[in-house]
């Protein structure tokens, strides 16, 4: 029975994939913690996830992007003995190639400890991730940081986690691009991509002991120290014949995806840092290094955002592989068309560039990139699209949203705004945490930036003014927040600083990527900022920046430049030529009311500003003056 389940369990493993095990039988769920990849064990479902978030755990994204490069992730489950050489335990770790511990919350057993050292002597991978000291998360005294240094981490690696009375035993660095400068780190450069910051959320720095393992090694420090054997934030070692690497913190790793009820944060992606590459690897160091996985395909990004028929559209991909394609590819098509494929036109390192040529007006292009390895192992991006607009996108690049009173600030890079839409800046969350969070379906053109946990940082009386590349105000500074209110630009024509020009609204009637009262003033301004209130909510806060621009309305040029063909009213009641059916949008084509015939007609409280109202196929500018 024994040697069925055996074959069952590693049914779909290939040869030569090398196979990780994560541990989950030190109470790695305790508190707010979910340091697993699924609460499915020990095989993750589903089988053939198509990201991350198909899995339901704090590190789902850790092992969906090993699982997506060939390799294969189990969990040992609670309740399970650790052990090595028992023929009888499909999960022993003989069967495995790497051992994964994040966050441990009891000590290991003594059989247990000699487990997994004699499992590393003998050649097995081990990765160790931290916390600070007292992350005692079920309260019986023990944290990582001694649970590790139990195991026996300074006497057999050299690698000692600091502790009560120990300098930066609970430290936050965040970005820290004090790496080491060795081209041939293989953490630091490996096949998953280079890494040239990571970031600590209250962690525990190491020291390091070559007295007791000469092989022990630093790789990234605390911000300003010296690259010696204090204050290390990321370590490794050889142990026997295997490889060991101590991370000091495990917020890193941290994907925002866990069981309901847990609050969790994004640092796999963080912006600025390159967690995910950190922690692959030193995954792919620990398990030897020999194993040909896919090529890894992450940072899509593209130039410009809002691509008008007369623009190249340029797109980049950080493709990373242990050895470079022989073949990478972007296919593109437009609305239902064929897939067309183009070559890269040039590469920087493990950037790769690709253009896709000027195509016609209000069509959807939809893109992905491919890429093959020496070996014959391929992977494709996720399929990402645009529409072509008919032009007169803004760019913010070089510009500058400033944070006062608890100084701060956001610097935009590569971000266009379309006429009539939005841009918003989060403090620390996925686009599809925010909408879940706020209620809202943002429309594809609105722009979603995260702050990487450093902006905005709301807590009461922050002003924010936005500056261009030139250093010129263009907007604000505006009126002081309030914790737990929404203060929303009543007209892009108010002056930013005027409370009249606000209105102040409990935090729960925010309106992210709607909501603008558009004057086409043709001006980037500051239209909203909002707190969000309720423990552990403040990941949810944002900004948002509104390009004045009415679209979808015929524009006279008149002498004296004011809008014709428009109606304007107080309340659409005072249309005589309007009676229902029909439809009222906002500017930037999002359906806000639906009048059925045979009913009166109505508004339903529209705020004033410039909406459309559709009737038997025909638009209508209607501007509501309130």
């Amino acid at each position: 029975m024994k040697k069925f389940f055996l074959f069952i369990l590693f049914t779909g493993v290939l040869a030569g994939q090398v196979l990780y095990l994560f541990d989950d039988t030190r109470d790695e769920t305790a508190g707010n913690a979910d340091w697993i990849i699924d609460d499915d064990m020990p095989i993750p479902q589903p089988s053939n996830p198509g990201s991350g978030d198909d899995w339901t755990g704090g590190i789902s994204d850790w092992g969906f992007d090993l699982w997506d490069s060939g390799e294969f992730p189990f969990t040992l489950p609670p309740g399970t003995e650790i052990t090595y050489g028992d023929t009888s335990n499909p999960l022993d770790l003989s069967n495995f190639d790497v051992f994964v511990i994040c966050e441990p919350q009891d000590p290991f057993s003594s059989a247990e400890k000699q487990a997994i050292l004699d499992f590393v002597h003998d050649g097995g991978g081990l990765v160790l991730v931290a916390n600070h000291y007292g992350s005692d998360r079920n309260s019986n005294g023990w944290d990582s940081p001694r649970v590790f240094n139990d195991l026996g981490t300074e006497e057999y690696f050299g690698i000692h986690f600091n502790v009560s009375g120990e300098s930066y035993n609970n430290f936050s660095d965040s970005p820290d691009s004090n790496v080491s400068g060795d081209p041939d780190d293989p953490l630091l450069h490996g096949p998953y991509g280079d890494v040239a910051a990571i970031g600590f959320h209250s962690g525990t720095a190491m020291t390091l002991h070559p007295e007791y393992n000469s092989t022990v090694r630093g790789h990234i420090w605390v911000s300003g120290a010296s690259h010696g054997n204090s204050l290390v934030m990321v370590a490794s070692a050889t142990y026997g014949a295997g490889r060991v690497v101590g991370v000091g913190d495990s917020s890193p790793v941290d994907d925002g995806n866990g069981n309901p009820g847990n609050v969790l944060y994004d640092g796999w992606t963080a912006v600025g840092e390159d967690n995910y590459s950190l922690f692959l690897n030193a995954c792919y160091w620990a398990s030897g290094g020999t194993s040909n996985i896919k090529p890894f395909i992450r940072r899509i990004s593209r130039s410009p955002q809002f691509p008008s028929s007369e623009d190249t559209v340029t797109v980049w991909a950080r493709i990373s592989d242990d050895s470079s394609p022989v073949y990478d590819s972007i296919y593109f098509r437009t609305d239902g068309g064929d897939w067309q494929a183009l070559p890269h036109d040039s590469a920087r390192g493990r950037e790769y560039y690709f253009h896709i040529p000027p195509l016609g007006e209000n069509s959807t292009v939809y893109y992905f990139v491919k890429a093959v390895d020496p070996a014959g192992r391929w992977s494709v991006s996720d399929t990402f699209h645009y529409q072509v607009t008919q032009g007169g996108a803004y760019s913010l690049d070089g510009w500058t949203l400033i944070q006062e009173n608890s100084h701060r600030e956001f610097y935009f890079d590569n971000v266009s705004i379309l006429p009539g839409s939005y841009v918003i800046i989060v403090r620390n969350c996925t686009r599809s945490q925010f909408e879940n969070f706020w209620g809202v379906q943002l429309p594809d053109e609105v722009v979603f930036l995260n702050g990487g946990n450093s902006f905005p940082v709301i807590n009461g009386s922050e002003n924010y003014t936005l500056v261009n590349a030139a250093g010129d105000t263009v907007d604000g500074p505006t009126i002081s927040m309030s914790s737990g209110h929404s203060i929303q630009r009543i007209s892009p024509l108010d002056p930013a600083g005027s409370p009249s020009s606000w209105d102040v609204v409990p935090d729960n009637l925010a309106t992210p990527g709607s909501g603008a009262n558009p004057a086409n003033s043709h001006k980037v301004v500051i239209n909203e900022a909002s707190d969000a209130s309720g423990s552990g909510n403040y990941i949810y806060e944002f900004v948002e920046l509104f390009y004045d621009v009415i679209t979808g309305v015929e524009e006279e040029n008149s002498r004296d430049g004011h809008l014709t063909q428009v109606n304007v009213v107080s309340s659409l009641k005072e249309l005589d030529w309007l009676n229902p059916p029909y439809s009222v949008y906002d500017v930037s084509g999002r359906k806000l009311l639906e009048v059925p015939a045979g009913s009166e007609v109505r508004d339903g409280g529209l705020k004033g500003g410039l909406y459309i109202v559709m009737k038997k196929g025909k638009t209508h500018p209607v501007l509501i003056l309130r």
